[in-house]
């Protein structure tokens, strides 16, 4: 057995557990896997598959036996998929991870080593690499219409990249622990009681802003952290999305600034 996977005995309650949600992921999660498997910090990997298909489902449980792997009939989307298996979560700490992210072998003992010593902590979020090493500017105040419409047009001229830079706090000295207002759902690590207690994610964001919701809801319980010193790298692919998938994107966009406010709080 890898440092990265605990024996499942029944007596036994993970500090760590964490959870991949895919659909359509292709083989890029096994190199998420080997990250969680090459990790110093014992924990239960899930993974919930929501379009299972071809080898994908054998060659997890071939080459990672440790995982445990949950194929699905229909797609329950990003948060759905998460909340499968929030009713069998013993742990401390939940990682909530997207398959696309590697890290090295400290990145999850040092950020629950943070949030041991910082109790108010109820969500640490880590800086996020592209693939060539750049920082990839992740929404780092509650999203609001202005700051929607800045990071969907911020490549365009007018006031949108301004109103992008004041969402991911691209002009504030970010360079030490720093609490904002929502975390980056492609590495969100939380308080196991608190997401138990949060009822898990909202299943009407199916494809976008679940991690924001909750992410909002989760600032009554306490603060949520980015820690510039915790480093993960995301390969997101570009792909090309349909119309009924840009719909969906902006039905939901709209439905969380009903539910939150179409305004900035600050």
């Amino acid at each position: 057995m890898t440092a990265g996977w605990m024996s499942m005995s029944i007596f036994t309650e993970p500090v760590l557990s964490a959870c991949i949600v895919l659909y359509n992921s292709g083989m890029m999660v096994l190199h998420a896997v080997q990250s969680f498997q090459e990790s110093d910090i014992d924990l239960e990997l899930h993974v919930v598959d929501n379009c299972p298909r071809g080898t994908l489902g054998m060659h997890l449980q071939w080459q990672c036996p440790g995982v445990q792997y949950f194929p699905q009939r229909k797609d329950l989307g990003y948060s759905g998929g998460h909340n499968f298996v929030l009713p069998n979560l013993r742990s401390q700490y939940h990682l909530l991870c997207h398959p696309d992210v590697t890290f090295d072998e400290h990145v999850l003992s040092n950020m629950v080593a943070y949030m041991e010593h910082n109790k108010d902590c109820v969500i640490l979020t880590p800086k996020v690499l592209d693939k060539d090493g750049k920082v990839v500017p992740q929404p780092r105040r509650t999203p609001c219409f202005k700051y929607l419409l800045g990071h969907a047009l911020r490549r365009y001229p007018g006031p949108f990249k301004s109103w992008d830079d004041e969402y991911t706090l691209a002009d504030a000295d970010i360079r030490t622990p720093t609490s904002v207002e929502t975390a980056s759902g492609c590495f969100l690590l939380i308080r196991t009681h608190a997401l138990h207690q949060l009822k898990g994610l909202d299943p009407k964001f199916f494809l976008t802003h679940g991690e924001s919701d909750l992410s909002r809801r989760a600032l009554e319980m306490g603060s949520i952290v980015y820690h510039p010193d915790m480093v993960v790298t995301h390969d997101k692919q570009q792909k090309s999305r349909n119309l009924p998938e840009i719909m969906k994107r902006l039905s939901e966009g709209i439905r969380f600034l009903n539910l939150w406010g179409w305004g900035s709080r600050t």
